[in-house]
């Protein structure tokens, strides 16, 4: 039998065909952001014990606030951290809500993508379902960033993070030894320009970040601090940013920073996208950090300092309540100083006997 071999297409060939292909179709702008409302992507950055994960599991009991019934929520956790940091805050969490709730325990990339993965089938689905839009949570982008290296170290070089590290640790002392600079070795110095780090990105960014980026429900990421030295950085006055990915403060909308000292918690926004103004350092100490955040957002939004106007879609899409008849303009009051504490009603308390 004789066969005929397919002529190949060149790649400039096939690029310009493209051109004529419709890979993608278009959605008017009301559809649009009814089907994505104005859901949220958000960093929540701060040191060990600064309350993030409580931050993000008092959003459940700001839901139930709003009236939001267990079957209309869906969160699914990404989580690489110790168990006992979700275990231990348990009981805060409304009974009714728990079995809403779906952890993907991770340790190495193979699994934070596929965990991502199935949890977005779950979330889409849910709202397939019930048309209301879901939460990922992704704890510590630090680690996601670190198990991103590690892959790329096993499929390059065949032995992971650390035993790489340990290879090439010699090789670096004399490289910076040859260049003068004896004493400032790095580890990350065993990975080199185009080579590594470019495919590095490609397995943080690429094939996983910004995939998540685009998700048509809410996301929120948890990470710890590392320091800042870019003077063009919205963080060069704190001297700390967000760890992980260096990027990955323009894949979010929202980026707050949460501390702990003296038994005194705080939130404090430095990125707050659609707004034309932040609201001041806030203490949360016994209160739902969440909630204090969107009453914060609320009081911006009566001030005109939202650049944006979702609400109506907001609405129509069941993101938030129909909003009472606006009162007559007022003078607006002066704007709080930095550190102002500004008090919350006693129900964004936690009631940890549920």
């Amino acid at each position: 039998m004789v066969t005929t071999k397919k002529p190949t297409v060149g790649i400039g060939e096939r690029g310009r065909s493209l051109w004529e292909e419709k890979t993608v179709s278009s959605i008017n702008f009301s559809d649009y952001v009814d089907e994505i409302a104005d859901t949220e992507k958000m960093i929540i950055v701060g040191e060990s014990n600064s309350g993030k994960t409580t931050f993000y599991l008092g959003i459940i009991q700001h839901i139930k606030q709003q009236g939001v019934k267990p079957k209309d929520f869906m969160m699914c956790i990404v989580f690489p951290d110790r168990p006992t940091g979700l275990t231990k805050l348990f009981r805060m969490i409304p009974k009714e809500y728990r079995d809403r709730i779906f952890i993907y325990g991770i340790d190495k990339y193979e699994d934070l993508v596929s965990a991502t993965a199935q949890a977005e089938k779950k979330l889409l689905e849910h709202h397939k379902l019930t048309g209301k839009h879901g939460w990922l949570v992704n704890e510590l982008l630090e680690e996601d960033w670190k198990m991103s290296q590690d892959y790329y170290s096993r499929q390059a070089y065949g032995e992971n993070l650390g035993d790489y590290f340990a290879t090439k640790a010699e090789v670096i002392k004399q490289m910076m030894a040859e260049k003068g600079k004896a004493g400032k070795e790095s580890a990350y110095q065993a990975f080199t320009g185009f080579q590594d780090w470019t495919t590095i990105k490609y397995f943080h960014n690429f094939n996983w970040i910004d995939r998540i980026k685009r998700m048509p429900f809410n996301v929120l990421f948890t990470a710890e601090l590392k320091a800042e030295e870019n003077k063009n950085s919205i963080f060069y006055d704190l001297g700390y940013r967000p760890a992980g990915e260096k990027d990955n403060l323009h894949r979010v909308d929202t980026i707050l920073h949460l501390t702990h000292q003296s038994n005194e918690f705080t939130i404090q926004p430095f990125k707050l996208t659609g707004y034309t103004k932040l609201y001041a350092k806030t203490k949360i100490t016994g209160k739902n950090g969440y909630a204090v955040h969107r009453k914060r957002i609320e009081q911006l939004e009566a001030q005109g300092l939202r650049s944006s106007a979702f609400a109506e879609y907001e609405e129509d899409a069941g993101i938030t309540p129909p909003k009472a008849p606006s009162k007559p303009k007022q003078k607006p009051k002066p704007e709080p100083k930095e550190q102002e504490v500004k008090e919350e009603p006693e129900d964004d308390e936690f009631d940890l006997s549920l």
